[in-house]
This record gives structure tokens, C-alpha cells and sequence, in this order.
């Protein structure tokens, strides 16, 4: 058995792959943030993950960030397939976003395709977002989702640091409003993570931002059993 096996073994990272040992997963984080419309906003998220054996997986979460009045849900399935020293994850999402301020429904139905090695992670997808008010319903033009980002150390380190830039996040699908920034992550103890992020985000439509940038932090705690 390789040193990487016996550490990631050991120490829990949080970073998509069943460990060997902890099917169950749950996970909590507050936000906080600023623009121009919202002024200081704040939030929090849970969500639970559930692994079916070494390559599926079943997720389901939700959101509250007052201040926008934004309110989400949404449930996931994934499967992993490893080549080599590399994983390769196809991933499909249903999220539903209510924007109570404007009164607006939007549902999105996302499918992604992420190829992942212990330093790097690319993500390609697409999106079918549709937004539903009284009298009207829009949908948009399939989406294209993209990803990258890279971590200092291999991901099975007790503790890392990243950077990261994409046109999505946890709860939100865009075109090409690219958000980016640092993460990172800590093992408080072996079943237990600290773990946190830092975004800057343009300005978009339904994301209600009128600046020229949004910023937002994230910091939370995972526990595995």
C-alpha cells in the first residue's frame, strides 16, 4: 500500500472520493458577504452526502441568505470512475432557487463531467435554466459550465490551500460571469474538517448585483462517520 493510500486513509479531506471507511458525510457553513444592493448579507447552508459503495454517491442540501432573500435546494447523484492516479466524475444536479424580493422560481438541471488529480481539477457541463414568475416562465439556452482549480499540496494532506476560477458555485449556475478565489481546507481530528472560501464575483442579473464586483467568505465544518 502507497504512503498516499495509507494518508488518505487516515486523514479526511472532504474532496469528493468515498475514503474507504465513512459512508456518511454532513456538512454546515455560514456566509457572509457584500454589494451594492444587498448591503451586508449573511447565510447559512447543510447538506448531507451519502456514498453507496466506492463510486456512487447521493447529495442533498439547502440555503437561506438573508439579505438577498434567497432560498435553495437542491438534490445530486455522482459516479467515479479512477484511472490510474486520476478520477474522472460525471455528476447530475437538480436545484431549485427562489428569489423572494423578485418573486421569481428558477430551476436548474445540470450535468458535469469533472476530471480530477491530487493537484488539479477541470469541470466541463452544461445547464437548462428556466425562471418561472406569475405569468411568465423563461428558459435560457443550454449553459456551458466550466471549471478549474489547483491545490499546494496533494489533496489526501491533512490541510491545503487552492485557487479556483468558474462560472458556477454551489447554488448558482452563470454564462460567463466568472467567479474565483481561495479555499481551503483543515482536519480538526480524523472525522472532522475545517474548511472555508473566499470569492469575488461580477455583476449579474437574477445574483441581484449592481457593483462591479461582489465578495463573499465562506466558513464552515464537515463530519464524517
Amino acid at each position: 500500500m502507497s504512503l498516499a493510500t495509507i494518508a488518505f486513509a487516515q486523514n479526511y479531506t472532504g474532496v469528493h472520493k468515498f475514503d474507504g471507511e465513512h459512508r456518511n458525510e454532513i456538512s454546515g457553513y455560514g456566509m457572509f458577504g457584500g454589494n451594492v444592493v444587498s448591503g451586508v448579507f449573511g447565510g447559512l447552508e447543510m447538506s448531507y452526502k451519502r456514498y453507496l459503495g466506492n463510486r456512487w454517491n447521493v447529495m442533498a442540501a439547502g440555503q437561506a441568505q438573508f439579505g438577498k432573500q434567497l432560498y435553495s435546494g437542491y438534490a445530486s447523484g455522482g459516479y467515479r470512475l479512477p484511472v490510474a492516479w486520476m478520477d474522472f466524475y460525471l455528476d447530475g444536479k437538480f436545484m431549485y432557487n427562489r428569489y423572494n424580493r423578485w418573486h421569481t422560481n428558477e430551476t436548474v438541471a445540470n450535468i458535469s463531467l469533472t476530471w480530477e488529480t491530487p493537484y488539479v481539477f477541470l469541470r466541463v457541463g452544461e445547464s437548462l435554466i428556466t425562471f418561472h414568475t406569475l405569468h411568465f416562465r423563461y428558459t435560457e439556452p443550454l449553459t456551458f459550465t466550466f471549471g478549474f482549480g489547483t491545490n499546494i499540496r496533494p489533496r489526501w494532506h491533512s490541510w491545503n490551500i487552492g485557487i479556483f476560477f468558474r462560472n458556477y458555485d454551489e447554488f448558482y449556475y452563470e454564462n460567463w460571469n466568472i467567479n474565483w478565489g481561495l479555499n481551503f481546507y483543515a482536519s480538526l481530528m480524523k472525522d472532522m474538517q475545517l474548511f472555508g472560501e473566499f470569492n469575488i464575483r461580477p455583476a449579474g442579473s437574477m445574483s441581484q448585483l449592481a457593483s462591479r464586483y461582489e465578495t463573499s467568505g465562506k466558513l464552515g465544518i464537515k463530519y464524517v462517520w
